[in-house]
């Protein structure tokens, strides 16, 4: 009975030792502070995935990083390697895409911000390059609000003529009749000559700028 009394006592002062020692060693660690806002819900890497809205397919989605965060329950996107978004109509046709360095989506706002060599093409082949341009999805078919920037647009037509919105522009979701701020234009004019047809780029005001 002794000898397993004193054997109960040293098992006791072990398992004493043991914990403080273990609390003396959680007390000298060091802690790091970690902002959980700046951690991404979820990590996708070689994303390409279709996007409905009521169960029509609305756009294509290709990104090489894709990052979702929540920012106090209000979620976002992140895409900071590049995207690439083909928009489709009802009849799964392409109406439009849009090509960036890196992008980020507002999921509560449905506010789509591309930035840097942003390249965006509708179904009649005009092609808008900037760099940052706004897609506002709760904007209705119709209305001139859908896209828009205040930074330099150029916008090549298919017929080869050239527009610049100096301080951007505004177009509904088809990107059809673009609304330009500050805007000057390049024209295209075919001359005629004995041995080729020689090309001039003219603005507004009729003044040669290559030739």
């Amino acid at each position: 009975m002794v000898q397993q009394a004193k054997g109960t006592v040293i098992l006791l002062l072990i398992g004493c030792t043991v914990t403080i020692s273990c609390s003396n060693s959680k007390k000298n660690m060091p802690m790091i502070a970690v902002d959980a806002q700046a951690i991404p819900m979820i990590h996708t890497v070689d994303a390409s995935t279709l996007i409905s809205d009521s169960g029509i397919t609305r756009c294509r989605v290709e990104a090489k990083v894709w990052d979702i965060y929540s920012n106090n329950g209000d979620k976002y996107q992140h895409f900071p390697e590049g995207i690439y978004v083909e928009r489709f109509d009802s009849l799964f046709q392409v109406e439009g895409s849009i090509k960036a360095d890196t992008a980020y989506f507002f999921e509560r706002k449905e506010l789509w911000q591309a930035i840097g060599n942003v390249v965006v093409k509708n179904a009649e082949g005009t092609v808008f390059e900037t760099s940052e341009l706004f897609w506002d999805e709760r904007v209705p078919p119709g209305v001139v609000n859908a896209f828009y920037t205040h930074r330099l647009v150029k916008i090549t037509y298919p017929n080869g003529t050239v527009s610049y919105g100096i301080n951007g522009f505004k177009a509904d979701r088809s990107l059809n009749n673009p609304r330009l701020f500050d805007y000057s234009a390049d024209l295209i004019i075919e001359e005629e000559s004995p041995d080729s047809i020689q090309q001039k780029t003219v603005n507004r005001n009729n003044e040669p700028l290559l030739q």
